[in-house]
């Protein structure tokens, strides 16, 4: 009973922090230069088109009263309508929901296991030549910006090689092969920095837990290594490992919004791109608000994942 009232408590937490959210980006999407009415219409609008726009949505109201106003219908479930596409923002959402999950699953399935595997390997082999090899691919995963690196891969798998697609995206029912074509490049490019972050991680909770007494004990013991390493050593070193794992789904959405930029790819993240650089407030906000939702349920779920992990955690 006590994980569903923490669970139920957390769920509550959830809503001030939305709250803040909604908040913090309406006054910094506010007090940002420009008039989304003006780049609407371009640089000579009629005025009398610009005074209809600003009165219908609401723009020439106080700022107090457009926070009320927009914060009352995000309470019955209406994120408002795109300014420029004149659509409501949830539609635009769900459109481009599938392109945006399918890049973040195939990240995730990809760099979880690379990862682990090689995190396991180096730290088996500290200071050995793998674990040199390991800790230098994880070094230059880190320090590629994933813009630079999508540049790249288009430059040689599509104009030197000719072997991919240079961008757009193919739903995977509608054609198997050529979703797959098109889903490399954004996928290695947004794997890359989640497999060398997690691999790193992975080395150096497996590298403190094969220092503990527990782990001399077992050698002493005769227990083989390979059981020594999975069953011992890389179940306690999980727990710190869950954390970043849960918190890596930021940084999926974040890079996603990249990722989707370079290699035109119809999701969420391009939409969130697009309505910035338009200042698209209805986009602004929604995409804001469920990608904030998406990483507090991640985190939520992760300090659940705990208890399963480590038997000893409990949430009395």
């Amino acid at each position: 009973m006590s994980m569903y009232r923490y669970t139920a408590r957390r769920l509550l937490q959830i809503i001030p922090v939305l709250l803040g959210v909604f908040t913090l980006t309406f006054v910094m999407m506010h007090a940002l230069p420009g008039n989304p009415v003006r780049i609407y219409l371009g640089l000579n609008p009629s005025q009398e088109l610009a005074d209809d726009l600003i009165r219908q949505y609401g723009f020439d109201q106080p700022l107090w009263q457009q926070y009320l106003d927009y914060l009352g219908r995000v309470l019955t479930g209406n994120l408002g309508e795109s300014f420029l596409l004149k659509r409501p923002v949830t539609d635009l959402m769900l459109e481009r929901l599938g392109p945006t999950l399918t890049l973040m699953g195939l990240s995730y399935v990809i760099a979880l296991p690379i990862s682990l595997l090689l995190g396991v390997y180096a730290a088996s082999r500290h200071n050995e030549l793998g674990d040199h090899v390991s800790r230098f691919f994880g070094l230059a995963g880190l320090s590629t910006p994933n813009f630079w690196l999508g540049l790249m891969l288009i430059f040689l798998f599509s104009y030197e090689l000719g072997w991919l697609p240079t961008s757009g995206y193919v739903p995977f029912a509608q054609n198997p092969v050529e979703s797959a074509k098109r889903l490399v490049m954004p996928v290695i490019t947004l794997a890359t920095a989640q497999t060398a972050t997690l691999m790193r991680m992975t080395r150096s909770s497996m590298i403190e837990e094969l220092s503990q007494e527990y782990v001399q004990t077992a050698r002493a013991y005769g227990l083989p290594e390979r059981r020594i390493l999975l069953k011992h050593a890389f179940r306690n070193a999980l727990l710190p490992l869950v954390t970043i794992i849960g918190l890596q789904l930021s940084f999926l959405l974040d890079g996603s919004v990249i990722a989707e930029k370079i290699f035109a790819i119809p999701g969420m993240g391009r939409l969130f791109f697009n309505g910035i650089t338009k200042q698209d407030y209805g986009v602004i906000m929604g995409m804001t608000l469920s990608f904030a939702l998406l990483f507090l349920i991640g985190v939520l779920l992760t300090d659940l994942a705990y208890a399963y992990i480590d038997p000893r955690i409990r949430y009395d």
